[in-house]
């Protein structure tokens, strides 16, 4: 139980790190405006809040070897990729 706990933590970390990341793309480009520092200051605040949440997440669970950690997290980035993939339509089956 312990070990699906950090799979679905990670599943939720990822997906929401790309779900801001994919929607703060359109609002970043080249000629880098007052506009691109806002939205790339409120995605890196966001991924930071998102990531010590899940961190006090992570303290809370008990002990899991390092390997199955690596693991679960390229599943789990894996999963996250295909699964907002799907539903943003950016993949089509």
């Amino acid at each position: 139980m312990n070990k699906l706990k950090y799979f679905i933590s990670q599943f939720i970390l990822f997906s929401i790190i790309i779900v801001i990341a994919f929607f703060s793309d359109k609002y970043i480009s080249k000629p880098f405006t007052y506009i691109d520092l806002l939205a790339i200051g409120a995605l890196a605040s966001s991924v930071i809040l998102v990531i010590n949440l899940n961190s006090k997440l992570h303290n809370s669970l008990l002990p899991i070897r390092r390997l199955y950690k690596i693991l679960f997290s390229i599943m789990a980035v894996i999963l996250a990729t295909i699964f907002i993939g799907l539903v943003t339509g950016e993949i089509i089956l």
